[in-house]
């Protein structure tokens, strides 16, 4: 039986954890603009975003990950901080990170086009989902991130499929392979909070970002007593998730006066299932109509249509 302790698996030349990385970045990516685009906001805003995002995030992970092994005491990992091919990315450390550096660009930009700093949350963190989930596959080309001995007479072993139980036979013993676990988990969370609910938008803008935090951080908190080596620091930063999630829902959904008007924007042009199928669209107050174009045929007729006003009783013309 082959033991895969420290076994990092690579495709020719390249190490499969980075491209499990890179990959996951770039879904990431891909399901924001979708969003982007559909908030009518230009795409050079978002490549300066993702020009500041992608090199923070991977630095604040790795210097988190730094962090917790110095901690630790596990010098040797310390001395080598820069070898990230060989694994050590901390997520909660990445997000963090690239957040407050975005946000900081959001709000000090001189740019003409301003961006809606709650519409920003909801449309990027949530999406990250998408990247934490391709990315926790890297742990397994890696072989970490893995938990407690798992019995052969279990029913986790006798499920999984003969690769992934072969893989984590590491220190002469099959280990619970935590990634697969947390890599479904975010897959479920990404489907319901980007495809349905940011999809629909049925929340007000920043609630599902709190959403996303509070999931995230009560994901970890169940899994990380589960690791093989659990790590104090991440249990904090899960806290930390939860309580920020938890004000920013409150805030967003609840005690920020809704300044929006919300419109309902059906989704196809047979006007018969305009009352059921549509998303909600928030337009700040300050603009007087929200207007769409005719020759949007993924959204509405080529003929004017009504466009219904949810949060008053007046109507407006789509042209």
């Amino acid at each position: 039986m082959v033991d895969f302790k420290g076994v990092q698996l690579k495709i020719g030349p390249f190490y499969v954890y980075s491209l499990t990385m890179m990959l996951g970045m770039l879904t990431a990516i891909l399901t924001i603009y979708y969003f982007w685009r559909r908030e009518k906001y230009s795409f050079e805003k978002l490549a300066i975003l993702i020009f500041i995002a992608l090199p923070t995030a991977l630095i604040g992970a790795r210097i988190y990950f730094i962090i917790q092994q110095a901690i630790e005491g596990n010098w040797s990992t310390v001395k080598r901080f820069w070898a990230i091919w060989e694994g050590g990315l901390s997520i909660q450390g990445g997000v963090i990170t690239a957040t407050i550096c975005c946000v900081m660009y959001i709000i000090f930009s001189k740019s003409k086009e301003k961006i809606d700093l709650k519409k920003a949350f909801t449309i990027i963190l949530p999406a990250v989902l998408i990247g934490q989930a391709i990315g926790r596959w890297g742990n397994f080309a890696n072989h970490e991130v893995y938990g407690q001995v798992m019995s052969e007479s279990s029913l986790a072993f006798k499920i999984l499929p003969p690769i992934i139980r072969q893989h984590m036979y590491i220190d002469k013993a099959y280990r619970l392979p935590l990634f697969l676990y947390e890599s479904i988990a975010n897959l479920i969370a990404y489907i319901l909070i980007v495809w349905v609910l940011n999809f629909f938008n049925w929340l007000r803008p920043g609630t599902t970002a709190g959403i996303y935090l509070i999931y995230y951080g009560i994901l970890r908190s169940g899994m990380e007593p589960l690791r093989d080596g659990s790590y104090g620091i991440y249990k904090v930063i899960s806290a930390f998730y939860i309580i920020v999630g938890l004000i920013f829902v409150v805030m967003c959904e609840f005690v920020i006066k809704l300044n929006y008007n919300v419109y309902k924007i059906p989704l196809y042009k047979n006007e018969k299932t305009h009352k059921y199928f549509y998303f909600l669209v928030y337009e700040p107050k300050q603009k007087h109509s929200y207007v769409v174009k005719s020759n949007d045929k993924k959204i509405l007729n080529k003929q004017a249509q009504e466009i219904q006003v949810v949060n008053n009783s007046s109507n407006i013309d789509a042209k």
